[in-house]
């Protein structure tokens, strides 16, 4: 067994992987950048990468670290974190240390680099000379920046990341090791002062100290399951021992000021918290056994002579040990987070620059790019050109109810074609006619079940693996099948499913009705396709409406020209909709931008640009429309009053022409509104159809987008379950073997595996630490 007295953290690996094509191909897809630009940036990025793929334990290897870790936090101010780069990491905690984790996060990169450092940190502080005043000064310092590497990693790095991360680097994991790297550094304070000597009572207080941190960490290694038993026992062995080490320098004070019963209690409490230390002194390694054998010694000896001496001269009561006074802790440690940590920015400056990628327009500016003209388009559809149709709409369902302009242009043509209705059979025709409407309904059709076919795929995908997931449990059991369930793991996924879901369904449904109608007015869209000698046969002639009174004249004329004035403001607003189309056509931010860009840049160097940085930008822009929306409201005003005035006109017009109108004459009528009514269906249908369109043709990237997250996160959670599942099968090999040839462990916390002794790296030689010196 080692001869060490304290741990260290072991570092995680990784594998060497080719970033240049990756991050090549990604520039080139998702920025309006060449990525040649950026040539020597990115064999850069890969250099510093492969000079920290399993470093060797030295300050130089910091340094390697740091500079890659500092690259990185400027790169997540350019890239976003899935630049589908795949990162795999191997675990080297816990009991699935030779587990990877594949993740296409450069946030997980971030972590696992980060993680390192702290590792790195506290091996050097493994490698200090602890028997010297200067050695456990520079072990003290380590220890302590160790623990702010892990505090810092687990405040504000694996909160960025977008998926769960590993058992070995989750936040409860992070507190052990914090508590852990803090516990050690009091160690070393606690064991200069016992070398410099200092009073009693004060080495008390630090030893104190000491045992609250491997408490602390104790019950946060209770909420992991990365952290393995013998670290366990080490934690509570420790615990004990430092309890009793304070015990034991508080008697010491004792002594020194005449307390003697109260030496007698305290010498009495140490004893007890050296039972207790003992019972796992058998699971730990040989250091901190003798360590705890040569204090228990002492004690025995300190307390035959304590109560020898009380009996024969001084009498002295002696208290309880729960009577006595608590002993105060005194903490001279803290996490320490490295300078160029915090401010990583001032470090790339001064010492790891330049910074690569300094020219790439961040990725979150491409994103408000197009987070603004979705948001400029939402704008102008609903608001303008939406509105602007509605009221269309309104005003011909309003001129159906009335009959018009059929029962009009029967009358005034009761034989032939009225010319607005040839006009509009003509731009039927022009625009494709029945065919290219059927053919648009298709095309929608393929559309949606390309679109469909993308979100089945991801959703078997993921239901296939919550199930592989549930299998190996219920073989393994909860608690050796450990990791987090497929819907906790991938609860984001897994809420994008369902919200995906719902707007496939809402536009399915959308795409029922668009054919209904279709199937409702169909007869009417070929007959309006057709040749004009088709449209004029199927009109019926009116034969009685040869001479119209004058009072019929009369009211038809003032109700044509209420109909003019439809025919107006139809041709109005056909106009306007087109130019809000060419203006926000032309509607070009790239360049405001980009002048944002560079002053939040300015601002902050490496800070992450977000694309709601850019809101105040865009609610400004946007105001250029507050025109075209007023527009629409006077536009809305002025139907209203055009309505009243069509129906005043059609009341006059209609008790008119039921004094000479006749059957045929309303025959023709009906057939004549019709027509006009399938004119204006056609147009609504084009319209809902290429709006439909345009839906499935946007909505393939963010599916086509969840899909590859969802590839991502599946192929890293089956590459963690199949080696899992050996690292399973291996420790219950292990274990049928030790129970052949090993005595049974000693009781262990509740729920923790066995522990696997060995003559692993974990420990290494040190100084230990010494007992029994008198202030």
């Amino acid at each position: 067994m080692s001869t060490s007295n304290i741990l260290t953290v072991p570092l995680r690996r990784t594998d060497h992987i080719a970033l240049t094509p990756a991050i090549r191909a990604y520039i080139e897809q998702s920025y309006d950048q060449h990525p040649d630009m950026f040539k020597a940036d990115i064999t850069e990025l890969e250099r510093l990468r492969n000079n920290v793929v399993n470093p060797e334990v030295r300050a130089s290897s910091i340094t390697n670290l740091m500079r890659y870790f500092i690259q990185l936090t400027f790169l997540s101010s350019k890239f976003p974190a899935d630049i589908k780069v795949n990162f795999v990491w191997y675990g080297t905690l816990g009991y699935s240390a030779s587990a990877s984790v594949c993740q296409n996060d450069l946030q997980f990169e971030r972590a696992n680099i980060l993680y390192n450092i702290g590792a790195m940190y506290s091996q050097l502080g493994f490698e200090e000379n602890r028997s010297s005043g200067d050695g456990l000064k520079h072990a003290c310092q380590s220890f302590q920046l160790a623990a702010g590497c892990f505090t810092y990693l687990k405040q504000n790095v694996i909160t960025e990341m977008h998926m769960n991360p590993p058992d070995d680097i989750s936040a409860a994991t992070l507190d052990v090791l914090t508590k852990l790297m803090l516990a050690q550094a009091q160690e070393c304070f606690w064991q200069k002062a016992v070398l410099d000597n200092i009073k009693n009572s004060l080495i008390a207080r630090l030893a104190h100290q000491v045992s609250e941190y491997y408490d602390q960490a104790l019950n946060s290694a209770m909420r992991t399951a990365a952290i393995k038993s013998e670290w366990i026992h080490h934690f509570t062995c420790k615990k004990y021992h430092f309890e009793a080490a304070a015990q034991y320098r508080a008697a010491s004070d004792c002594l020194s000021s005449g307390k003697y019963g109260e030496e007698l209690a305290r010498l009495k409490a140490a004893q007890d918290a050296c039972v207790q230390a003992l019972a796992d002194a058998k699971y730990v390694a040989k250091a901190v056994a003798d360590d705890l054998k040569g204090l228990q010694a002492k004690l025995k000896s300190d307390y035959a002579r304590a109560e020898k001496d009380n009996d024969l001269i001084y009498l002295a009561p002696v208290p309880s040990t729960s009577a006595l006074p608590a002993i105060k802790t005194a903490s001279t440690v803290e996490a320490l987070v490295p300078r160029e940590i915090e401010k990583a920015m001032d470090a790339l400056q001064e010492k790891y620059g330049p910074p690569l990628f300094a020219k790439l327009v961040p990725f979150a500016a491409h994103q408000a790019a197009s987070i603004y003209v979705d948001r400029r388009d939402t704008l102008v559809h609903k608001l303008v050109i939406a509105k602007m149709d509605a009221l269309s709409v309104q005003l011909h369902d309003f001129l159906a109810r009335l009959g018009l302009p059929g029962s009009l242009q029967a009358l005034e043509r009761p034989v032939g074609l009225p010319p607005s209705l040839a006009a509009h059979a003509e731009e039927i025709r022009a625009s494709g006619g029945y065919v290219a409407l059927q053919a648009t309904i298709e095309d929608v059709r393929d559309l949606s079940a390309v679109d469909s076919t993308i979100y089945v795929a991801a959703a078997d995908v993921l239901r296939s693996e919550r199930q592989e997931d549930e299998d190996l449990r219920a073989r393994h059991g909860t608690n050796q099948w450990h990791r987090a369930p497929s819907v906790e793991a991938g609860a984001e996924l897994y809420a994008q499913l369902d919200k995906l879901g719902g707007i496939i369904k809402v536009a399915a449904d959308s795409d029922e009705v668009v054919r209904a109608k279709f199937r409702e007015h169909e007869s009417t869209f070929r007959l309006l396709s057709g040749d004009l000698r088709d449209i004029e046969e199927f009109l019926p002639k009116s034969a009685d409406a040869a001479r119209i009174d004058p009072e019929l004249e009369l009211r038809s004329s003032e109700l044509r020209q209420k109909m003019n004035e439809v025919s107006k403001v139809e041709y109005r607003r056909r106009k306007f909709v087109e130019d809000v189309k060419e203006k926000a056509k032309n509607d070009d931010v790239s360049d405001l931008i980009l002048q944002e860009t560079a002053r939040l840049e300015r601002l902050d160097p490496l800070g992450k640009i977000e694309a709601s940085q850019f809101e105040k930008l865009f609610t400004e822009r946007l105001k250029m429309y507050e025109d075209d929306k007023k527009r629409v409201a006077d536009e809305a005003d002025e139907q209203t009053r055009l309505l009243t005035d069509i129906e005043l006109a059609d009341m006059d017009f209609s008790s008119a022409l039921a004094k000479s109108r006749g059957q045929t004459l309303s025959d023709r009528e009906s057939a004549l509104q019709k027509l006009e009514a399938g004119y204006f269906k056609y147009q609504e249908l084009m319209n809902n159809l290429e709006e439909g369109r345009k839906f499935y043709n946007d909505f393939s990237r963010p599916l086509t987008q969840f899909q590859d997250e969802v590839n991502d996160f599946v192929y890293s959670r089956r590459v963690e379950a199949r080696e899992l599942d050996g690292d399973i099968a291996a420790q219950f090999d292990r274990l049928t073997l030790g129970r052949t040839e090993s005595p049974l462990p000693a009781p262990r916390p509740q729920g923790l595996p066995p522990p696997v002794l060995s003559n692993s790296n974990v420990w290494n030689p040190s100084h230990g630490i010494q007992f029994g010196r008198r202030a």
